[in-house]
């Protein structure tokens, strides 16, 4: 009897410390799951009530595909864009041009409004969100759009004129106004076209932390007239804009709101990794200025990661451009 009784004791301490392992297993994952929710309850309080800020960081702790799909809206909020507010403005745009005005609008002009916007990109299109939705695609192509257009507005003077964008005069000929970057022919006996490229901060911006490369050229033209050319290019980064652009271009998938009468996709013209990405060239043929011609352009090929200035210059003045 007392063998058994040991055996008895035995047998109810395994049991026992066995349940109280198990509930303190258990104790510790839902006190972890408790957590996690309770911050996300805390987060989407914060975000009715419109504290951005207490909102971002609450979101962040929260993590997990929500939290930082709600952590992300809260960036956006802090650089005063409103995500609602831009769709219902291109859903209600008929045209390529009326999206595109819709979406200039709305671009972030500050330093800290591109960084909050930046920080947004980065959990929409970064690892973050394991399951992206269409949301999810559809925010990350039009921050990444306002975030290239934000560069775009410094270095080529991008206004609105009625209906249609403008950039600064990139007739080198009579001399560029408004642009970023100089263009110009001097006009002493030799002309010498003077081109210092669109420079590290632009494509800092667009392509990452890109070591950004500069092939400097002098190239005599048949007419005997020398240009000195500066061509900058970079590598697109892969947690870059200019990357997320891709890749939410690629992933989102347009409902009836976002195609024109023919089934076209109305945010095609805010693809700016192919636009840029296309081994265009800038020929101002018109005015004699050859910039982009072999020399001094770099090889490319459409389908690797590098831009340069001439694929970018080629791009906005193409007349085929959905752009301008």
């Amino acid at each position: 009897m007392k063998q058994n009784s040991r055996k008895n004791n035995i047998v109810s301490w395994i049991v026992f410390f066995s349940l109280a392992s198990l509930l303190l297993f258990v104790g510790c994952k839902d006190s972890e799951k408790t957590d996690s929710v309770s911050l996300l309850e805390e987060c989407k309080i914060l975000m009715d009530e419109m504290k951005w800020s207490e909102a971002a960081d609450t979101c962040e702790d929260a993590g997990g595909d929500e939290g930082y799909h709600l952590a992300a809206q809260a960036y956006m909020k802090l650089a005063n864009f409103s995500i609602f507010d831009l769709i219902l403005n291109l859903s209600d745009s008929s045209e390529s041009s009326g999206a595109i005005n819709a979406i200039f609008t709305s671009t972030p002009d500050t330093t800290t409004d591109k960084s909050y916007m930046n920080t947004a990109l980065s959990y929409l299109m970064g690892s973050n969100i394991t399951n992206k939705s269409q949301t999810v695609y559809l925010e990350g192509l039009l921050v990444s759009s306002l975030l290239v257009f934000g560069e775009l507005k410094d270095v080529f003077g991008l206004d609105i004129s009625g209906d249609s964008l403008v950039m600064c005069d990139l007739d080198a000929t009579s001399g560029p106004t408004q642009c970023g970057f100089t263009m110009d022919i001097s006009a002493d006996a030799t002309p010498t076209l003077i081109f210092t490229g669109l420079g590290n901060d632009f494509y800092d911006a667009l392509c990452g932390d890109s070591s950004v490369t500069h092939d400097d050229t002098s190239i005599d033209t048949p007419l005997t007239i020398n240009y000195d050319v500066t061509v900058d290019a970079c590598d697109i980064q892969a947690t870059s804009v200019l990357q997320y652009n891709k890749d939410a271009f690629d992933g989102f998938i347009p409902s009836a709101g976002f195609q024109d009468s023919e089934g076209n996709n109305l945010l095609s013209p805010l693809d700016f990794y192919s636009m840029f990405n296309s081994n265009s060239s800038f020929d101002m043929s018109g005015d004699e200025v050859p910039l982009c011609k072999t020399p001094p352009t770099p090889d490319t090929t459409s389908d690797d990661t590098k831009i340069n200035d001439c694929e970018v210059l080629g791009s906005l003045t193409d007349p085929s451009s959905d752009l301008f």
